[in-house]
C-alpha cells in the first residue's frame, strides 16, 4: 500500500504547479505531500530488521512529522 501511496498523489504533485490554485490550495498540497513523504520514510526505516538509537530517532522523527502536518485532519 505504502508503495502505490506515493505513486497515488502525482496528481497533487503535478496540480502543483497550476496559476489558478490559490496560496491556501497550493500549502494544502505541500502539507499533504509532506505527510506522505513522512508516512512512506517511516514505513521504510520500520521495515529494517535492526535498530539503533539514530535508527529510532529518524522513525521518531518521521512520524513527528507525518502527525504535525495536519493535513488529513481538516
Amino acid at each position: 500500500m505504502i508503495r502505490t501511496l506515493a505513486v497515488n498523489c502525482i496528481p497533487i504533485l503535478d496540480c502543483s504547479q497550476d496559476t489558478r490554485k490559490t496560496a491556501a490550495e497550493t500549502a494544502s498540497d505541500e502539507m499533504v505531500m509532506g505527510a506522505v513523504w513522512a508516512l512512506c520514510e517511516f514505513s521504510l526505516l520500520v521495515s529494517q530488521q535492526n535498530h539503533s538509537n539514530l535508527s529510532l530517532a529518524a522513525l521518531d522523527d518521521a512520524l513527528k512529522r507525518c502527525y504535525k502536518k495536519g493535513a488529513f485532519r481538516d
